[in-house]
């Protein structure tokens, strides 16, 4: 992986062209931009609209007529933890993510800056997505304009609100903690940082690249259904993110999320494994809180397909188990799906969390269950050894 951690302000603004600030970037009847993932907006002290992208994999897209592409961030890194600059990766034109183009990877520093995300293209017709990387604590990110040295283009609304749309509900294991640290020594022991970590690189993102679909994540590595207290998905998922004080309290100073503004088909969860290691572990209790939160979203979702991913672990089957008596499991919206245990197949991230390698093997495991539901997958899986230049290796 390409690390362009410097100083990447000296982008001069081009003497003609077109700059997105304030209302331009959050239109949402003639939009410029197409946002990715849950986020809100603010207003900055020198005028700015700062448009907040908490959770990984959020985003944007946005077609532009020119050669190059310059946007203004805005981070605050967790200064509580070493190595946590926030990688974004960058897709263009006809490329898909994760991108095996490492010169399309970047992360930001701190504050504002100024970053050329593409330069020096032919003259023309352009499209940019640009996800995050990381994990919400891992560092707030905003975006304040985006500039062109042509003219950007609006969105088709039909063709944006076309793919399919994949929410995942999930921490550590689905968000891509240490999914780029490569070993095959089977320890893991790799410590996680933001360079060896992506939720591109992880098997949720993995999934649903394949059937073409938008994602929204929910999710922070430690974070359980219910326990710890401080670090509970359920009690977050009315809101917009995680902050980098990565706890409930945080999360709620994020604005409320409007459930309708982005209607998933698909909902994978992946989490419950930090609850039962938690010391205030209650098996009744957490047991009900799962039926609790898939009720909620089921609610909000009624026609959305669900699955519940699991090592076959407790966590996995005190949760099924509690779903199967209360109907859900036999109402015909939630599947079961067991996915390959931590170095079941020799190979281990960092910090003792699954490698890419391990990643791609688990999304087609999903991916083959969700076609069960007739869903069509619009592209194959990645291939691993396209990727062996991203990985970091003891």
């Amino acid at each position: 992986m390409v690390i362009l951690c410097t100083a990447l302000c000296s982008c001069n603004a081009p003497s003609a062209g077109q700059t997105l600030v304030a209302n331009d970037l959050i239109d949402t009847n003639t939009p410029y931009v197409k946002w990715e993932g849950r986020y809100d907006t603010e207003s900055s002290e020198e005028g700015y609209v700062k448009v907040n992208l908490y959770h990984t994999a959020t985003g944007f897209t946005v077609d532009f007529v020119g050669t190059k592409l310059i946007v203004t961030f805005e981070s605050e890194i967790n200064k509580n933890s070493q190595d946590r600059y926030p990688y974004y990766a960058v897709a263009l034109d006809d490329e898909v993510l994760p991108n095996p183009n490492n010169e399309r990877t970047f992360c930001l520093t701190g504050g504002k800056q100024e970053i050329e995300i593409v330069g020096g293209l032919a003259y023309g017709y352009h499209t940019v997505k640009c996800l995050k990387m990381s994990e919400p604590y891992d560092a707030k990110t905003s975006v304040l304009a985006l500039e062109t040295d042509g003219n950007f283009v609006k969105r088709n609304i039909d063709n944006d609100q076309g793919a399919l749309r994949f929410l995942m509900v999930c921490a550590s294991g689905g968000s891509g903690h240490g999914s780029l640290g490569y070993s095959d020594d089977g320890k893991g022991s790799m410590g996680r940082n933001t360079k060896n970590s992506s939720s591109l690189h992880a098997f949720n993102y993995l999934t649903a690249r394949m059937f073409g679909a938008d994602v929204q994540f929910v999710a922070n590595s430690g974070w359980g259904v219910y326990y710890g207290r401080s670090q509970s998905i359920l009690d977050v998922l009315d809101y917009s993110g995680i902050t980098t004080s990565n706890n409930v309290s945080g999360a709620k100073t994020t604005a409320k999320w409007n459930y309708q503004q982005w209607i998933p088909d698909v909902i994978i969860f992946n989490i419950g494994g930090n609850d039962t290691t938690n010391g205030s572990f209650n098996k009744t209790t957490y047991q009900a809180k799962v039926v609790e939160m898939v009720n909620k979203l089921h609610t909000e979702y009624p026609n959305a397909y669900m699955i519940w991913t699991h090592t076959n672990s407790n966590a996995g089957n005190y949760a099924v188990a509690s779903m199967s008596d209360a109907g859900i499991m036999s109402a015909g919206y939630m599947k079961e799906v067991i996915i390959p245990k931590v170095g079941a197949d020799g190979t281990v991230g960092a910090n003792g969390h699954n490698s890419f390698y391990t990643h791609v093997q688990t999304a087609d495991i999903i991916a083959n269950a969700i076609t069960e539901w007739g869903f069509t997958k619009l592209y194959e899986n990645v291939v691993f050894e396209d990727y062996l230049s991203s990985l970091y290796n003891f």
